[in-house]
C-alpha cells in the first residue's frame, strides 16, 4: 500500500532523488538539536555518526551560508536549505505536486505506515 501511495503522488525520479535529501534534512536537523546539549567534537556516538553522516552536507553547503551564522546553527540552516529544495525546486524541475509537508515523498511514506500499522493498530 505504500508503494502504491508513493506511485501515484510523485514519479520514480522524484522519490529516489527526496529520499536521500529527506534523510539528510532530517539527520541535519537531529545534529542541531543534538549540539543544544552535546559538543559536536564529542566521543558520544550517535553524535559521531551524525557528524560523520551530515560533514558532506555541511561541507556543500558552506559556500552559500552566510557570515553570521555560527557554526552551532550551521546544521539548522542546512536542514532548511534541504526544505526548500525538496518542497520548491526539485518538486518544480522533476514535475510532481507538493501540497503541504505531509505530501513529500519521505515524509508521505512516514505518514503512510503511521497510520496503517500504529494509528489503526
Amino acid at each position: 500500500m505504500v508503494g502504491n501511495v508513493l506511485a501515484q503522488s510523485a514519479p520514480a525520479l522524484g522519490i529516489l532523488v527526496d529520499l536521500p535529501l529527506g534523510v539528510l534534512m532530517w539527520a541535519a536537523l537531529v545534529r542541531f538539536l543534538l549540539t543544544i546539549f552535546i559538543k559536536e567534537d564529542s566521543r558520544v556516538l550517535p553524535m559521531r555518526l551524525l557528524v560523520s553522516f551530515t560533514s558532506p552536507v555541511m561541507a556543500t553547503i558552506r559556500p552559500i551560508t552566510p557570515g553570521w551564522v555560527i557554526d552551532r546553527i550551521a546544521p539548522l540552516y542546512a536542514a532548511i536549505i534541504l526544505l526548500i529544495l525538496r518542497y520548491y525546486l526539485f518538486p518544480l524541475l522533476i514535475g510532481y505536486d507538493v501540497l503541504s509537508f505531509g505530501n513529500l515523498p519521505l515524509e508521505s511514506m512516514v505518514l503512510s505506515v503511521y497510520f496503517d500499522y500504529i494509528a489503526i493498530g
